[in-house]
Order: C-alpha cells, then structure tokens, then sequence
C-alpha cells in the first residue's frame, strides 16, 4: 500500500473518509496552508484575519470533509476559500440572498464554478439594488443585514419607531426582490 504522505489529493481524501486518520489532515494542511494564507490575504488584506480563516478554514474541512465529493481538492478548496472570505468581508449577505433566492426558481448547476460565478453576481446585483432602494429602506436593510442590528437597536439608531422600522425592512426586501426581478426578465 502507498505511503500516506505520497497520495495525491483524492486518494488522500478517501483514505481520511474511510478510515479518519488525523494524519491525513496534516498532511492536507502541509500541502495547501501557504495557499490558503495566500488566497486569504488576497481577499481580507489582513494577516491576522487571514490567519484566522485558514484555521477556520481548516477546522470546517475537518468537521465536514464526509459530506462533500470532491473530485477536484485544489479548485475546491480555493472555491470554499474565496466564500468564506466573501462571507467574512459581507456579512450576513447569504442570508438576505437566501430570502431572495426563491425569484426565478434557480436550477441547480453541476459545475461549482459555475454555482460560485452566480452566486457572485446575485451578490454583485444585491448589492447594486440595495443602492437604489431611498433613503429609510436601504439605511434599515443595511443596518439590519449587514451590521446584525435588532429592530430595537435600529430604533435606537435612526429614530424610526419600531413599527416603521419592520416596515421599512419588508418594503425594502420588496423592491430588491422586484429590483432583482427585473434584471432576471
């Protein structure tokens, strides 16, 4: 049988999935932490933060490499990578784009690429529709979506009374969704 450290990527992975061996994930993490530090500064522009995603990075392979099939590790990991360093850098964005993501009843693609190129623009068009939202609406969906701010703490910083505050939040997803519409036709 070959020596753990000389498989490639995928024997490796399968190695790992079959029988857990922890020394499997160092050897992953020799092979590609300099790449990840690398592809994390490019995006955080932080060493410190940078370093701290490899790490989570790393902990998340950890956790979760039994649900995935990956065929291709490098272009996976730069792929799980650059997401998590977009979520890092945008905060809850998924979780606003997930609330929208039912519009044009999106198939599911088979290349990842693919997947993360769409997901990009989705994030890219959210973000050019939350600009064209007027003044309450988009101050409340930023406040509330992308710096994690209650409906209290929006009051407390705006002003607006709470009731306003809710409203303001689901006109403004109205008119993203309607917004986004328009660019899906």
């Amino acid at each position: 049988m070959q020596a753990v450290s000389e498989m490639t990527d995928e024997h490796l992975i399968v190695h790992i999935k079959q029988t857990g061996d922890k020394q499997g994930f160092s050897i992953l993490y020799r092979r590609y932490a300099h790449l990840l530090l690398g592809w994390c500064l490019r995006y955080l522009k932080n060493q410190v933060a940078s370093e701290d995603a490899v790490m989570d990075i790393m902990e998340q392979l950890i956790q979760n490499l039994h649900r995935y099939e990956i065929k291709d590790f490098k272009n996976w990991l730069f792929l799980v990578t650059r997401n998590h360093c977009y979520m890092r850098l945008r905060g809850q964005t998924h979780v606003l784009i997930d609330d929208l993501s039912k519009l044009a009843g999106e198939e599911i693609m088979e290349n990842q690429e693919e997947v993360h190129l769409n997901i990009e623009q989705q994030e890219n068009d959210l973000h050019e529709a939350i600009e064209a939202l007027k003044g309450p609406q988009k101050e409340c969906i930023i406040l509330f979506y992308f710096k994690k701010k209650s409906y209290k703490e929006i009051t407390d910083l705006t002003g607006f009374d709470e009731k306003k505050v809710k409203s303001y939040i689901q006109n403004g997803k109205r008119n993203l969704r309607l917004g986004l519409e328009k660019d899906f036709t």
